[in-house]
């Protein structure tokens, strides 16, 4: 009996990068366990990826729908599961004075506490079976904060150490854990920021697509390094000042003046209007 084809479970995989790297999957020939909020999402995500391909809803800022995904991994997927990309997002625009308590917790439950939860399912699955790969979608924005997205920044950088050390713990258990640091990319969460007074310093250089992402995602794949930048010359400047933060308030001025026309630039392109 030939054996059965590999698992790839993917979190936030109805749109954007989700659903461009669940198409480079798919072509591989593995199957698909597309994880979304909800079950209408959820099918739309599978439907995307192919026939063989299992719609999967879990709402990542729901505890109890987490825990009841990490027992999935461990048991009912565990044999076959080879990778899994950790990539659900959100984010609320605004001040940390504007936000709401809600606001800031909603962040770090799908973009931090969710994906602890699920990263140590995966590898208690993976470390088992001596192979695999734990990827998540960071953020430029988890090296450098980004004013007007404090909470979004917090769970990012929570997420980077939280990947560097568990690669720490995982060498020469034959899992690898990587994570993609994107700049802006042109989805629907970047085009929510631009008509929502979302930071302006996403648009300060070039932005990129999800199948960029995509080859990013793939590059990661294949070298099984911790981290994996686009654009690369973006995260010199970001880790440069990551050292140095108080640096950045000077800049901002002049950083927010070239954002300010980067973003209606991007706004002219995409035939949208600031809210």
């Amino acid at each position: 009996m030939p054996d059965r084809p590999s698992l790839a479970l993917v979190t936030g995989a109805a749109g954007g990068i989700g659903e461009a790297v669940c198409r480079r999957l798919a072509a591989q020939g593995r199957t698909l366990l597309c994880v979304e909020r909800d079950e209408a999402l959820a099918e739309k995500a599978a439907l995307a990826a192919g026939p063989d391909a299992v719609p999967v809803a879990c709402d990542l800022s729901d505890r109890e729908a987490v825990t009841v995904l990490c027992e999935r991994i461990e048991a009912e997927w565990a044999e076959r599961l080879e990778l899994v990309f950790l990539n659900a997002g959100v984010i609320v625009p605004g001040d940390v004075v504007d936000c709401s308590a809600a606001q800031l917790r909603l962040q770090l439950d799908v973009m931090l506490g969710s994906v602890m939860e699920l990263a140590a399912s995966s590898a208690r699955a993976m470390t088992a079976r001596g192979r695999g790969h734990i990827l998540a979608t960071v953020s430029m924005g988890g090296i450098i904060a980004l004013p007007g997205s404090a909470a979004y920044s917090a769970a990012k950088a929570g997420l980077r150490a939280y990947l560097a050390a568990l690669s720490c713990e995982l060498r020469g258990s034959g899992v690898a854990v990587s994570g993609i640091y994107p700049s802006a990319v042109d989805t629907p969460m970047l085009f929510h920021e631009a008509t929502h007074d979302g930071s302006l310093l996403n648009f300060l250089g070039k932005v990129s697509t999800a199948d960029d992402v995509a080859d990013v995602f793939e590059r990661a794949v294949r070298r099984r390094r911790l981290e994996h930048y686009l654009p690369y010359s973006d995260s010199i400047l970001c880790r440069f000042l990551e050292t140095f933060p108080w640096l950045v308030p000077s800049m901002l001025g002049p950083a927010e003046v070239i954002g300010r026309r980067g973003r209606a630039k991007y706004l002219a392109r995409k035939g949208g209007t600031r809210g």
